[in-house]
């Protein structure tokens, strides 16, 4: 059963905006609070079956802290941060309402949810998860329910190394002193659709991806494990041991085989002699 009436807190914000949308399109009531709005977080709290946090993460815990003691006991809050350990327990501890952590891994700038893909992680209570991820799934999103902490080490790997690698290919593209136009007419089919994805990076926020990296409790391992691994193969290049090089190579090539296989990629058909 819908609830009857879904509150979004930063409800004029990007991601609110979009879940806006998407509600509204469902046939739900949908109150809004954000800066120069006529109801308050307090008011959207109280009067809310289900609250959606959509701020952004900074000011996260002090939301939290004002709207929890306004959630009753059977109505459901739910947050839509990027990290979920910290913010699921905030989420606990400052009300005693049902709480779902939820990730959202895509932009507002995707039109539907068709196809994308919400990371859910339990808090307190099954109702409002449920509703939650039937909604989800009911408009071709695929969910994954999994816990906190586990959320926030996948996306040390998929976020925080992701963006680092293209900030560091950015950078050094820059510092090659080497034309764009020169290095995008020689691209291979593989560094273009690398290219593709770092050009990406014009349209997203500066301060969310900063947070992202400083705010992972997982971020700093995993980047010290990058610059290890790097650090290691360089040094191999640089004493020229080719066996070596080729031995990790092929460890790198038997992952990258089942890496192909979990995401449904045809096998490579054999050349003809």
């Amino acid at each position: 059963m819908n609830p009857s009436t879904v509150g979004l807190i930063g409800g004029r914000g990007k991601m609110g905006s979009w879940f806006r949308r998407i509600f509204e399109e469902a046939g739900l009531r949908v109150l809004v609070s954000d800066r120069g709005t006529p109801l308050t977080n307090r008011e959207v709290a109280r009067q809310a079956e289900v609250v959606v946090v959509a701020v952004p993460m900074e000011v996260f815990p002090e939301v939290v802290r004002e709207i929890g003691p306004e959630i009753p006991e059977d109505h459901g809050l739910i947050d839509l941060c990027s990290l979920k350990a910290r913010e699921v327990a905030l989420m606990l501890e400052h009300t005693c309402s049902e709480v779902v952590g939820a990730h959202p891994l895509f932009g507002p700038y995707e039109k539907r949810l068709e196809g994308q893909t919400v990371a859910l992680c339990p808090g307190r209570g099954e109702r409002w998860l449920s509703w939650f991820r039937d909604f989800l799934e009911a408009r071709g999103a695929r969910t994954v329910i999994l816990p906190p902490e586990e959320h926030d080490r996948i996306m040390s790997l998929v976020q925080v190394l992701n963006h680092f690698w293209l900030v560091v290919l950015g950078r050094t593209l820059a510092e090659s002193g080497l034309p764009l136009e020169r290095v995008i007419s020689l691209a291979t089919p593989s560094f273009r659709r690398q290219l593709e994805i770092l050009a990406r990076l014009a349209f997203q926020d500066p301060e969310l991806y900063a947070t992202i990296q400083f705010e992972n409790p997982l971020g700093e391992e995993t980047r010290r494990l990058f610059w290890q691994i790097a650090r290691e193969l360089s040094e191999i290049l640089a004493r020229r041991d080719r066996r070596t090089y080729i031995e990790i190579f092929r460890e790198v090539q038997e992952l990258a085989g089942k890496i192909g296989t979990l995401l449904g990629l045809p096998p490579p058909q054999p050349k003809e002699p």
